[in-house]
């Protein structure tokens, strides 16, 4: 960075922090503001420069200087001047939000950002700092949504970025109840063999599908949840062998907790299907009543290509959870493939389309779509899912 860059040469001293269940996940933060407003400098380098510039009051430049000398109460106090004599002053409204979020003052960073964003809408990186603002501030339902759009559109991509967006991310997601996408951001830190206790616990919440954040967590939960966590992490990693070793003593250890051998089922149900057939029954014959395992067991039989053994499992899991989604394309495709009749074909279509109303982009239900059609002649139509299919596996 050369010294007419106030932005790049403040971001050498940021440390984004963040507090409840995730203070002492430190993952190289320092750097995280220089590698995000280097990415910001990179997207609009004229307009902040030249919207600096035109501010013709002395209060811009008293600022860089308490804000240089570490004064941030009167850094912040300036900034405020100024972007109230001047609010299209994008550069300003930047300052003001990072200071506060340095300050604690979360709720103010979040009202700056979100100034900064009026001007220069949707630049991923300011994104992705409300979000964290607003994460601190608990207003979780506008962190999610701001970042997960700072995600999709690139914040993440640089290596000092990822780590603390992503674990915030999958924080949300996992509060949220989407336990299967906040698992694909946990993915990120075993492919780097990224490990800390705090990410163990979140990967334990996601494990026994509990919709919580980690500061919510029961001090007497949390051990077993770090031991979730790390069974978890050892499957992520790639070691089957060692995960395998570590779920056998989960199941001994809790035994109250039967939704383990579900929850190890989904890890193992794509890859090594036989093993998974086997834990979900587990599960079913310690909870005959769970919908949920009926239908993993059933979905798990159908990945197989057992469907004699999966209809009825699906057809059970359809009386208990009759909306869940993995129990009507497993019935669906189980119809399809077992079926004696145009009613069963009815019936097939019918669940699969329940499916495709709510997610067109569900790839089985896609795949057992282009199956019924090729299996009654429907050329067109199966031309037509078989092409949805070549999409959605790109």
């Amino acid at each position: 960075m050369t010294d007419e860059s106030p932005i790049a040469l403040h971001a050498i001293s940021v440390s984004i922090r963040s507090k409840g269940g995730s203070r002492s996940f430190h993952l190289c933060v320092r750097l995280f503001a220089l590698s995000l407003f280097c990415t910001l400098i990179f997207i609009s380098p004229l307009r902040l420069s030249a919207q600096g510039a035109a501010s013709v009051d002395d209060l811009p430049q008293r600022a860089t200087a308490a804000r240089n000398s570490g004064n941030l109460p009167a850094a912040i106090s300036l900034y405020h001047q100024a972007v109230q004599q001047k609010a299209d002053w994008a550069e300003g409204w930047f300052y003001l939000g990072l200071l506060n979020y340095e300050s604690d003052q979360f709720a103010n960073a979040t009202a700056a950002f979100t100034s900064f964003l009026k001007l220069q809408p949707g630049v991923p990186p300011v994104m992705a700092l409300r979000g964290l603002s607003e994460f601190e501030s608990s207003a979780y339902d506008d962190a999610l949504r701001d970042l997960e759009q700072a995600v999709l559109h690139g914040a993440a991509n640089d290596p000092h970025n990822e780590q603390i967006i992503r674990f915030h991310y999958a924080q949300l997601l996992t509060r949220a109840g989407r336990f299967d996408d906040a698992m694909k951001q946990y993915q990120f830190f075993a492919d780097r063999h990224i490990e800390n206790p705090d990410l163990l616990a979140g990967l334990g919440l996601v494990g026994t599908r509990t919709a919580i954040l980690m500061s919510e967590v029961p001090a007497q939960q949390r051990p077993m949840l770090e031991d979730v966590g790390r069974a978890t992490y050892t499957f992520l990693s790639g070691d089957n062998e060692g995960a395998g070793r570590l779920f056998n003593t989960l199941f001994t250890q809790y035994p109250s907790s039967p939704q383990l051998y579900l929850f190890y089922a989904t890890l193992l149900y794509r890859d090594r299907s036989n093993l998974a057939i086997d834990a979900i029954r587990n599960e079913v014959a310690a909870m005959p009543d769970n919908g949920y395992a009926r239908a993993v067991l059933a979905f798990t039989l159908m990945i197989a290509g057992r469907f004699a053994e999966a209809r009825p499992e699906a057809e059970k899991a359809m009386e208990q959870k009759p909306d869940l989604e993995m129990a009507q394309i497993a019935l669906g495709r189980c119809l399809i493939e077992t079926g004696t009749g145009p009613s069963d074909d009815k019936r097939a279509e019918g669940l699969l389309n329940q499916v495709l109303s709510r997610d067109s982009n569900n790839l089985e239900a896609h795949m057992a779509m282009a199956a019924l059609y090729s299996r009654t002649g429907r050329r067109e139509d199966e031309y037509r899912e078989r092409m949805a299919c070549l999409r959605l596996e790109k």
